[in-house]
């Protein structure tokens, strides 16, 4: 902490050290845990007790006796700092053998800050106050807590504040409306409670567990938001077997309803760079039953779980997002999945996001809609086959190690799935056929594509196209520029041919994909075999309007004298006479 930062916060918590006859603060000057006041009624007035002193238990006892909110701040002198000084130096480790008396049960604001105000900032990797040996439980509604370091508080009621704490764990339970806002730590729980707000942490892994069961699913609970200050930083956590094999996660949803994680980085260091933790094998974990769940957003990468030894060393384990459980309603949109802070695809896992069957049967309404998905192991999507009703669309899928989406049959394999007569077969959404595509072609400004469809008959479907510098390795895919979407009706045979005209300047040597989504039901198919388009969108058209004239030749002095790259129209890395020589050619040619 700075000086000017020190200064200001001195000055905003001057208040608290208000003397005890004003009824609102109390001040704990005293690191053990002693209490010669009567624990049953005493209160503010009664303080201190005999040996001249507070007590955390004491200033918890006299709050709980008194009516009104109070406020425990802590002065307590660095010559007290006693206990635990070698495993936690630099702070005041408040510490208790009872507990008993670390329950809140009247309105209060706990502020360690007022322990950095008096003392200064003597722990640079967090705050000042320890309170070691139990929990405090926050019982009563309205309750805030401030500055804590290695500490561990449950809020057990409605509306509780959880704020600017270091190395915390956190749990909210029961009740509604608390904020968990600015914390550091390993883990943040919600556990049968709605309408919360998790927002600017920097934490291992974040729970939200309910009890459908027991009549109490945690619903409405919000794991981020819009805005840069909304978004949680959520590294990973996880642990390795006596075998080797690794398992953790960094998000759960477990019997959770109305869910929202929006704009977090989840599975990465802060810095967006690097794996989060070796042993993480998911980066959002369904189970359970959950419904209208919405994964916003998030960048999700560094989700792959290392084996070690005996027995598992070298293996590899992990997709970003695994859909499984019971309920329905899932939306993943907008996320990026396996890219680095630089959105570079270095950071993938095995899988992207894995639809994974359950015994109580597979999630209904799964749509997974405009993400980025890229750098895996394998594929970016892989629906179960006992899925059906996962809607893919407008996705940018590319750079993985097997397919783009992976629909696994019924007999559990994986890999391109062929198209067959009247789409009969079964297995993850149904083995939707692919359309098969027979030309393209790329003008100035647009994508003209023929085909064929077979699939179930008398049917409507949408087929959607894509664009990529290369072709999948397997001759399918994978999809990585989504260039535009129409609309197709088989016949009674389970036929239908088409044309489309795709709004979409695509460069020369592009090769065009697609999908096929039943409309009804929902269902994707896997990508189809790629083409080649011919055409192109010209080098030489700096302007984008189709022409390649005298406004172009201005624009290409002015890249030429200032070196620009997007001069470089033969590719060689230089931009030099050879390129003014190429463009004269496009320029004669009008391409």
């Amino acid at each position: 902490m700075n000086t000017t930062s020190r200064v200001l916060l001195l000055l905003a918590l001057a208040g608290l050290a208000a003397p005890l006859a004003h009824g609102q603060t109390i001040t704990v000057d005293l690191s053990e845990d002693i209490i010669d006041i009567n624990p049953d009624a005493a209160t503010v007035a009664d303080l201190p007790g005999p040996d001249g002193h507070i007590s955390f238990s004491e200033a918890m006892i006299a709050s709980n006796n008194t009516t009104g909110r109070q406020t425990i701040a802590f002065a307590i002198p660095a010559s007290r700092w006693t206990y635990l000084p070698w495993y936690y130096p630099g702070r005041a480790v408040v510490h208790t053998v009872v507990g008993f008396y670390w329950r809140v049960n009247d309105e209060v604001t706990i502020d360690g800050r007022t322990q950095t105000a008096f003392t200064g900032d003597t722990n640079p990797d967090g705050n000042e106050v320890v309170l070691w040996g139990t929990a405090i439980y926050l019982n009563a509604d309205n309750c805030s807590v401030f500055g804590l370091d290695n500490s561990t508080v449950s809020v057990n009621a409605n509306n509780g504040l959880v704020q600017d704490n270091t190395a915390m764990g956190i749990e909210v339970f029961g009740g509604s409306g608390s904020l968990v806002k600015g914390n550091t730590g390993g883990t943040i729980k919600i556990d049968r409670s709605n309408n919360n707000i998790v927002i600017g942490n920097t934490v291992q892994r974040v729970r939200v567990l309910g009890w459908v069961g027991g009549g109490q699913p945690a619903t409405d609970n919000r794991i981020g938001g819009p805005g840069p200050a909304d978004r949680n930083f959520i590294t990973g956590m996880g642990t390795w077997g006596e075998e080797g094999y690794p398992g953790g996660f960094a998000v759960q949803i477990f019997d959770a309803t109305g869910t929202t994680i929006e704009n977090n980085q989840i599975g990465t260091t802060p810095d967006g760079l690097q794996q989060g933790h070796l042993a993480t094998t998911a980066g959002i974990a369904f189970d359970g039953e959950h419904h209208d769940t919405v994964v916003r957003n998030n960048r999700i990468a560094g989700i792959l779980g290392h084996g070690i030894g005996p027995h598992y060393d070298g293996w590899l384990v992990g997709t970003a997002i695994s859909v499984y459980g019971a309920g329905g309603g899932v939306s993943i949109v907008g996320n990026a999945i396996g890219l680095n802070a630089d959105d570079e695809p270095v950071l993938g896992s095995v899988t992207g996001i894995t639809a994974t069957n359950y015994y109580l049967g597979p999630v209904q309404d799964v749509t997974i809609e405009g993400n980025e998905i890229a750098g895996h192991l394998q594929s970016g999507i892989a629906v179960g086959n006992t899925f059906s009703g996962v809607r893919i669309s407008g996705n940018s899928i590319h750079d993985n190690g097997g397919i783009g989406i992976d629909l696994v049959t019924s007999d559990f394999k994986y890999g391109v799935t062929p198209n067959d007569p009247l789409d009969a077969d079964t297995g993850g959404n149904g083995l939707q056929n692919f359309p098969v595509l027979l030309s393209a072609e790329a003008g100035p400004g647009s994508v003209r594509v023929t085909g064929t469809f077979d699939s179930s008959p008398s049917a409507p479907f949408t087929l959607e196209f894509f664009a990529g510098p290369a072709c999948d390795p397997t001759g399918y895919g994978e999809g990585e520029v989504y260039i535009g979407a129409g609309s197709v009706t088989t016949s009674a045979s389970g036929r239908a041919d088409f044309t489309v005209i795709l709004p979409a300047a695509i460069p020369a040597g592009s090769f065009i994909t697609s999908t096929a989504t039943k409309a009804l039901t929902g269902d994707t198919s896997e990508f189809s075999a790629c083409i080649a388009a011919t055409g192109g969108a010209c080098p030489a058209d700096f302007t984008g309007d189709g022409l390649v004239d005298f406004t172009d030749y201005l624009a290409f002095l002015n890249l030429y004298d200032t070196q620009d790259p997007a001069a470089d129209l033969n590719g060689d890395g230089l931009v030099d006479f050879a390129d003014y020589l190429e463009f004269l050619n496009h320029y004669e040619q009008g391409c």
